[in-house]
């Protein structure tokens, strides 16, 4: 297991190893994160249907080597959750050196980001997304919070280039308790949120799923509460060389997943785009 990812990240990128019984254990880990990982192994292993054995065997699959480390991790990781911006600023001041620029700290920071969140992403789980945004069948909404909702409007703006019936749900909640009136059984949520976890994101996404709606989380390493509801997950960096996390690593994987619903819908969403162009 790498420091520099939360138990989440490795989790999730190590899935595709993993044998049936212990991606049942990850999975418990990830749906209830980081209770789950705080009660007990024999509470772990019921919540999975697994054995005590088993639990032991994925962590030492991710290179943990005791239930006690992983809980460490685990309050570690709660500490740096609900660290303020401010806090986290004046510690990363604190370890620059005298010859810090804004500008090559940027550079640093940014591009880490990035590579790092590309990194995290499963390959399993992109495509999962890819094609649930690219099912001409299923209808597409999204949804963030006072920042993250940002994200939410781009990928709405460029799906709707690509493909019909794609809506953002605004951010009062009149524009929620519309959109479950509508939800249906073929229809996705994609949800942005991150650290600072907005209730009323995560409320919503949970009262989609009551609909049978499939849904999406773009959330950051340590996972919005919301992931307890989410059929997929994505998650990136967030720091910055600011006192506020950033969403540029957030972005660029949006992107990549628009890169990724391009190719599998192939030559159709083209001519979309041209008709667009030309009527504008």
């Amino acid at each position: 297991m790498q420091e520099s990812r939360t138990l989440a990240e490795t989790l999730k990128i190590s899935l595709d190893a993993m044998s049936p019984s212990e991606k049942k254990v990850a999975r418990a880990l990830i749906a209830d994160y980081p209770v789950a990982g705080l009660e007990s192994v024999t509470k772990l292993a019921e919540r999975a249907s697994v054995s005590t054995p088993t639990v032991f065997r994925m962590l030492a699959k991710i290179g943990i080597p005791s239930y006690p480390r992983m809980q460490e991790l685990l309050r570690q990781e709660i500490a740096q959750r609900t660290t303020s911006p401010i806090d986290q600023y004046a510690s990363r001041r604190g370890d620059a050196s005298d010859g810090h620029r804004v500008l090559g700290e940027a550079k640093r920071v940014f591009s880490d980001g990035i590579a790092a969140s590309l990194d995290a992403a499963p390959g399993s789980e992109f495509d999962r997304v890819v094609q649930l945004l690219a099912d001409p069948k299923r209808r597409i909404w999204t949804v963030g919070g006072r920042y993250s909702g940002l994200l939410a409007e781009y990928l709405t703006i460029h799906l709707r280039m690509l493909r019909p019936e794609v809506r953002f749900v605004g951010h009062t909640e009149s524009d929620k308790s519309l959109a479950l009136l509508d939800f249906g059984p073929r229809d996705v949520l994609v949800a942005f949120d991150y650290r600072r976890y907005q209730d009323a994101t995560v409320s919503f996404v949970a009262r989609a799923k009551t609909n049978r709606v499939s849904t999406v989380l773009f959330t950051d390493p340590w996972l919005s509460p919301a992931a307890k509801h989410a059929d997929c997950l994505l998650s990136s960096v967030v720091e910055a060389p600011s006192p506020f996390d950033s969403l540029v690593p957030a972005l660029a994987l949006v992107e990549t997943v628009i890169a990724g619903v391009v190719a599998e819908l192939g030559a159709e969403p083209l001519g979309r785009i041209q008709a667009f162009d030309a009527w504008e």
